[in-house]
């Protein structure tokens, strides 16, 4: 304990209280949703999506109609669920996250949430975090999002006019998917494009093998090739006129690598697209950035790379800059195979 005899007691005591109303206020953060997760464990949010009675939702929890009343009252309080008089549903909000055409669902948050959780003890030891193959796919899904008619919406609608290079690329040429996760983004431009032929890379056995699934499931498996392989393993040359890097998921160590594979694999003239995924926040948004950050640099990953850092490193690695385009999921950095 310390103290500072020197300051005014009420002051100290002013000091104290403001220090500890912060700390009551992350914590009832953290106390919802740790019962938000425990009551989806247990199958409510699925439950909940159509209007039940409380006593309905008694019988099904096995709790007592009280302690069912208690819980969803911290729910409605939270905005997780809406109450008349006669019965409980989750929020439309709550609903459509929960919904199976999410983009990234109410599943993948609260499980990523679980994960950095666990994760966060070992950012104050030394050496890497741990993370197992089962982690690898927890953050793949709620990370590339599922390939839905919303996300097929989303590109089309949003993010795609802002981008025409690319689609002029994956209606005529080969695409490239490098570091692809779960793939959502080729696989929603498979959706969206018969013409789309694609190989798509992935490290991780657990992560590929998913990424296939979802690919069978979506009917596009004969048009996107998933691999399971280091990038830089792969030799195709002169055969792609367009990529997608993951970026934000490769250590520094294999950057330059990955960019050379990237870059022999193109055909001159050829285009790479990289997402500025971490752009420098406003003094609001700063406190999670940190956290953030402070999880993947203790990965081992670069962190908050500006696309104007992107294109510095691609162009170091022998690309040209194209531009930079503001789209509704950030700024893409796109950069070319000189010809």
């Amino acid at each position: 304990m310390t103290s500072t005899g020197d300051t005014d007691p009420l002051a100290r005591f002013a000091s104290a209280g403001s220090a500890r109303s912060t700390l009551q206020a992350w914590a009832e953060g953290a106390y919802v949703v740790r019962l938000l997760t425990v009551v989806r464990d247990k199958g409510w949010t699925a439950y909940l999506i159509e209007p039940r009675s409380v006593g309905e939702l008694a019988t099904y929890s096995g709790l007592a109609p009280e302690r069912v009343a208690d819980i969803v009252d911290v729910l409605e309080a939270y905005g997780v669920v809406d109450r008349t008089d006669e019965t409980v549903r989750l929020t439309a909000e709550f609903a459509a996250l929960s919904a199976d055409d999410a983009w990234v669902g109410l599943d993948e948050l609260l499980d990523r949430i679980e994960l950095t959780t666990r994760l966060v003890p070992a950012t104050a030891e030394a050496g890497p975090l741990p993370l197992s193959e089962a982690d690898a796919l927890l953050i793949a899904r709620s990370s590339g999002g599922n390939s839905t008619h919303i996300t097929r919406a989303l590109f089309d609608r949003l993010f795609l006019p802002k981008l025409p290079e690319l689609v002029d690329v994956v209606r005529t040429e080969p695409w490239l998917d490098v570091g692809c996760g779960v793939a959502g983004s080729t696989l929603t431009l498979a959706g969206l494009f018969p013409e789309l032929k694609a190989v798509a890379l992935e490290l991780v056995p657990t992560v590929a093998a998913e990424t296939r699934r979802r690919a069978e499931a979506q009917g596009v498996a004969d048009r996107v090739d998933i691999r399971t392989m280091d990038v830089r393993d792969f030799d195709e040359q002169d055969a792609f006129g367009g990529a997608f890097w993951a970026q934000p998921f490769f250590p520094e160590a294999t950057r330059a690598a990955a960019l050379a594979t990237i870059l022999r694999a193109l055909r001159p003239g050829g285009l790479l697209f990289l997402q500025e995924m971490e752009p420098v926040p406003d003094e609001a948004a700063r406190p999670a950035y940190t956290m953030r950050r402070l999880i993947a640099q203790a990965q081992g990953i670069p962190f908050g790379r500006t696309a104007e850092e992107l294109t510095a490193e691609t162009v170091a690695a022998g690309f040209q800059p194209v531009r930079v385009a503001q789209t509704d999921f950030g700024r893409i950095v796109i950069v070319r195979h000189p010809d």
